[in-house]
């Protein structure tokens, strides 16, 4: 039974109105002041003092909600926003604020609220309930805003003002467009159409880079960019997949535990035992028909395998017509078109001899990339709309095996940017049966980089420029969180990179003019170096904690480097011109770049007075190349090594993941095809071992390729080298052959059939 709410004291009245008083007076001198407050219904974002934040942080995807015709705050966020003190009591189901020397209650699911104070407590009606919605008590706003909190409100065209004075928003224009573009620029679908209007964007779809890229909050002292790619156990060192960061994974096509070799690609994942060099087909997971492998993770006990699925929509039992409502839009897809899902299935590998799948997850639309941060898999597909106003069609197997629709809710929608689809966030725990959080937004093909907390995406548009969207990542929950612009294109994951909370990034232009920019939590600009390197092209981009790196290339390989300590004034602070250019760049050391790309060699002929003039340039072999840039104002090229002739290629100049790196026997190693202009010597496939000991490289061996004329559904198709202690292992589709990796003299061989 509740205790009576009303306490009279009698002779005590005028001591506690006192204490009351001075209470009160104390309260409001701490009570920061906020300035003005900017919200925009259907978005997560706030604006206060000039700077855009999540209104939740550890719920990224909450913010100012309409609900029946009347707009609802998270109670906690707002409160706590203006200094006010916040707790729930479970057993009452209230939810409490202190503030000004009063005490507000909430109870949930009821329209009202009261208010208590020394003396006495009061009931208050509200036109709307408290409501839980994701965790959180939602609130009418007036009544949080100005019976709670004391404040003025204002509202107009979707933003909500609170202040200590009333805002007259409809009289300001250039302030509803500053909160528009920081805060409103994507947010919720409300309806049919408003998600019509946003999937009306031009049927041509700009296709950019595949990449998701993670990165970790960098600390100055120990730079977290640079990756040793090498981890240790009790059975030694292994080598892993060659990521952008450390402590973020990458999927690939081939893994390793340290014990066991993961290979996955055509409907296979093949587990291969690999005991000091002794290989052994062990088993294989072998998935339906209408199923393909395009990358894999290892890590926890846990294999999961990401690829796509496709199904018949003339065959497909459970299609039906879908109640168009405001949660869901259906519309049966023509019988002729194909539907394409991309798959997550997790499986335990305790015993990697007997692996046990455990959960599933199912996307509509096109697998694009993929990150793992700890127990999350983060999971990016892209659905192109054809034209049809559908959601997108999901399973999960934490809710059970039947296909539905993402739900309106779950859609975030860019009024200023009409798309053709959507680009779908999922994010999947592989250690529990947690359902998948899925968050969408209509946008396509965009270039993604993700970081320990926030995901950018990064799109060019019809007016040569790029939009930066951020999300907020909070374990599985996502959550827009802001978005900006820059003048260009980005070329890959590489290009982007968030230091200090600021996010750098490098584009070029259609008319060939390149830029570095720095912009803030906010994505609002703050520095910037243009006009770089004119008529050429970027080709490889690096930030390492305060310094970036940038390679340029029209005839001469250019090296750029910034000194960004100041993200309000980058500039460049060397150049190394040399020939040919560099692909991929990586660093081996504190002042140390080892970059991989191609030679460059100009070309000659003869005027009429039989002088050779230069005609233009021509690529040469794959060339390495190892960077001192312990001058920031001289960068030095003290070794360099070029492999084969014009028409060598290599995986690795688009795939930083075809490269291997030991940093700590200071290796790289690649699979080529190399081939030779001198006819005594016949072209060659194989994994090229390049050494960068005491600062030289040199070639430690090449292991050639043989073919293992074994093709078929049951074998992947994947060329990648990794090592395993003391052995290396060379994959070539179906055939695994296995090195001493001192000597480089075979150990085993192993053709999977």
């Amino acid at each position: 039974m509740k205790l009576k709410r009303t306490l009279v004291y009698g002779t005590l009245v005028t001591i506690l109105l006192l204490s009351s008083s001075i209470f009160a007076i104390a309260l409001d001198e701490t009570i920061p002041s906020t300035g003005d407050v900017f919200l925009y219904t259907g978005s997560p974002l706030v604006l206060s003092n000039g700077q855009v934040e999540m209104l939740d942080s550890t719920n990224p995807d909450l913010g100012a909600t309409v609900v029946n015709s009347r707009t609802l705050l998270p109670l906690r966020a707002v409160s706590e926003l203006f200094g006010a003190e916040v707790t729930y009591d479970e057993p009452q189901k209230e939810a409490v604020i202190k503030y000004n020397g009063k005490k507000f209650l909430f109870p949930i699911n009821e329209k009202k609220y009261i208010v208590e104070d020394i003396l006495n407590s009061k009931d208050y009606e509200m036109d709307s309930k408290s409501v839980i919605i994701d965790g959180r008590t939602m609130v009418p706003l007036r009544t949080i805003c100005e019976n709670v909190l004391g404040k003025e409100v204002s509202y107009y065209d979707r933003i909500i003002a609170v202040a200590d004075h009333e805002i007259n928003l409809q009289a300001d224009s250039a302030l509803i467009a500053d909160v528009k573009e920081k805060i409103g620029a994507a947010v919720k679908a409300r309806n049919k159409k408003e998600l019509e209007l946003a999937l009306s964007g031009d049927q041509i779809v700009r296709y950019f880079s595949d990449d998701v890229v993670m990165d970790q909050n960098q600390d100055v002292s120990n730079e977290k960019s640079i990756e040793m790619n090498a981890q240790s156990d009790s059975a030694g060192s292994y080598s892993t997949t060659n990521t952008q960061v450390e402590g973020i994974d990458e999927a690939d096509v081939v893994k390793t535990d340290g014990k066991y070799i993961y290979i996955g690609g055509n409907n296979v994942v093949r587990i291969v035992g690999a005991d000091h060099g002794m290989l052994s087909d062990e088993t294989a997971i072998r998935l339906a028909t209408n199923k393909n492998v395009n990358e894999i993770y290892v890590a926890d006990n846990r294999l999961v395998i990401l690829g796509t699925k496709w199904v018949d929509t003339d065959t497909r039992k459970d299609s039906t017509d879908t109640v168009l409502n405001e949660k869901t839009i259906g519309i049966v897809s023509p019988s002729y078109r194909q539907k394409h899902y991309t798959f997550v299935d997790v499986y335990d590998i305790t015993n990697p001899l007997k692996p046990a799948y455990i959960k599933g997850h199912e996307m509509e639309g096109s697998y694009q990339s993929s990150r793992k941060n700890g127990e999350i898999v983060y999971l990016v597909t892209n659905l192109h709309s054809y034209g049809d106003i559908v959601l997108p069609m999901m399973r999960d197997t934490a809710t059970g095996n039947k296909e539905f629709q993402l739900e309106l809710d779950d859609v975030m929608i860019m009024p200023r940017h009409p798309s053709a689809g959507y680009l779908i966030i999922s994010a999947i725990n592989v250690n529990n049966e947690e359902k998948t959080e899925v968050e969408a937004i209509t946008a396509y093909g965009m270039t993604m980089y993700m970081n320990d907390s926030a995901m950018y995406l990064a799109a060019n548009d019809s007016n040569n420029t790029s939009t930066i969207i951020k999300f907020a990542l909070k374990g599985t929950k996502v959550g827009y969180a802001g978005s900006g612009n820059v003048k260009g294109s980005v070329l890959n994951q590489f290009s982007m990179d968030e230091y200090e909370e600021n996010l750098r990034v490098a584009t070029t232009t259609w008319d060939k003019e390149n830029a570095l920019y720095v912009l803030d939590p906010s994505l609002n600009i703050v520095g910037s170096v243009t006009g770089l390197a004119k008529g050429e092209s970027i080709y490889s981009v690096r930030f390492m904690g305060d310094k970036g790196y940038i390679v340029t290339f029209r005839t001469i390989d250019p090296l750029f480097i910034f000194d960004l300590s100041n993200p309000t004034k980058p500039v460049v602070t060397g150049e190394l011109k040399i020939p040919g250019f560099s692909n991929y760049l990586h660093p081996v050391g504190e002042n140390l770049i080892l970059g991989i790309g191609k030679d460059t060699y100009d070309t000659y002929r003869k005027d009429n007075n039989g002088n050779e003039i230069v005609i233009g340039t021509r690529q040469g072999g794959i060339k390495y190349s190892l960077f001192d840039v312990s001058d920031m104002g001289k960068p030095k090229e003290i070794s360099k090594y070029v492999i084969g002739d014009s028409g060598s290629y290599t995986d690795a100049l688009n795939n930083h993941k075809a490269i291997m790196m030991d940093q700590k026997s200071e290796k790289v190693a690649l699979d080529a095809y190399l081939t030779y202009e001198n006819q005594e010597k016949a072209d060659q496939q194989g994994a090229v071992i390049i050494s960068y000991d005491d600062n030289q490289l040199s070639l430690k061996g090449i292991l050639v390729s043989e073919p293992s004329g074994v093709y078929g559904n049951d074998i992947p198709d994947a060329r990648r080298i990794l090592y395993i202690g003391d052995e290396l292992y060379y994959i070539q589709g179906a055939r695994i052959t296995s090195y001493d990796y001192d000597n480089l003299k075979k150990i085993d061989d192993l053709v999977l059939q």
